[in-house]
């Protein structure tokens, strides 16, 4: 398998994990944050807010760093939604910035039919390699995110800036403590290799608007 092979497969994976996760703006790079506030979680909003997590009135940052033993990073909480995502071990820690939105700011192309609930961009800082102790758990967590209804989600890679589709797939919600949740899909990322620094996005959409499930 040739390189650049590895490379767009393995970027699919970290996409479709982030986005559920489980997932850089399409440009690749995070937003500045010169100038965020802290945030706080809204009363009633949804998920509270992730320690250390920056907000605007567009968005939610944060950067996280990937332990070598694996665990679990938090969602940016914004727009009432947020949750958390479980991860295996990492060889070596890297970092990876999340961006959580509910309206289309950052110009993303939008690949599904309708309009996005929710918007997660992200980057990873370099390559690392994920262990094969893939825990379940964890998701994209809404009172917005109706149990027992399909969502579909759609990613897309920012590869040697060329931008590249991937397939979507489609999960049916089930219920947590903050309302729905769309299933943590951290276990995707179990055995697999980045050999190189990516960025991407994900885009959530209701319905079932593909025909393969996650």
């Amino acid at each position: 398998m040739s390189r650049t092979n590895i490379v767009i497969r393995s970027a699919a994976v970290l996409l479709a994990s982030g986005m559920l996760a489980a997932c850089g703006q399409h440009s690749g790079a995070l937003p500045p944050a010169a100038g965020l506030q802290q945030a706080t979680a809204l009363p009633d909003a949804g998920p509270p807010a992730c320690k250390g997590q920056k907000t605007t009135g567009k968005y939610a940052s944060l950067t996280v760093t990937l332990s070598t033993k694996g665990g679990s990073f938090c969602i940016p909480a914004f727009g009432g939604f947020g949750g958390k995502v479980k991860y295996p071990s990492v060889n070596p820690s890297v970092k990876l910035g999340l961006i959580s939105s509910t309206t289309d700011y950052a110009h993303l192309p939008e690949l599904g039919s309708g309009t996005a609930i929710f918007y997660l961009q992200l980057a990873l800082s370099s390559g690392t390699t994920f262990g094969a102790n893939a825990p379940a758990g964890g998701g994209l967590t809404s009172k917005k995110i109706v149990p027992g209804k399909p969502y579909t989600a759609f990613g897309e890679a920012i590869i040697y800036s060329i931008p590249l589709k991937f397939s979507p797939c489609y999960t049916i919600a089930g219920k947590g403590k903050y309302g729905g949740v769309i299933g943590g899909l951290g276990t995707l990322l179990k055995n697999q290799s980045i050999p190189v620094k990516a960025s991407g996005f994900i885009e959530i959409y209701s319905g079932k608007q593909a025909a393969s499930k996650c």
